[in-house]
C-alpha cells in the first residue's frame, strides 16, 4: 500500500515522500524512525525518490497509508419529515 512521508525540518517547508511498500504501518515507521539516530547526513530511499536529509534539522515524521482515514467516523443519518417528540408532564393540585 502506498505510504505518504511527511517530514518536517527546522525553518524548511514540509517535505512530502510517497513510497509504494507492502509492510505493516508500524513496522514501517519503526524502521523510518531509526534515520533520526544516524550521523550527520543520511539517506532516505523510497520507491518514488532518494532524499539526503540532515537528521539533527527534523522535528518530526508523520507517515500515513493513502486511503486510511486518520480518524474513523460513522456517518450520521438525518430522517426528514418525521415530527419530533414531544414529552408532557402535567402536574395538578389535589
Amino acid at each position: 500500500m502506498k505510504k505518504i512521508i511527511k517530514i518536517l525540518q527546522t525553518n524548511i517547508e514540509p517535505l512530502l515522500i510517497e513510497d509504494e511498500n507492502d509492510d505493516d504501518l508500524s513496522e514501517y515507521t519503526n524502521n523510518l524512525s531509526k534515520l533520526l539516530s544516524i550521523g550527520n547526513v543520511t539517506i532516505l530511499e523510497t520507491s518514488s525518490s532518494t532524499v539526503i536529509l540532515r537528521p539533527h534539522q527534523i522535528t518530526s515524521i508523520v507517515v500515513t497509508e493513502e486511503g486510511k482515514l486518520k480518524r474513523p467516523y460513522k456517518k450520521k443519518e438525518v430522517k426528514e419529515n418525521q415530527p419530533s417528540k414531544i414529552s408532557e408532564d402535567i402536574v395538578t393540585d389535589e
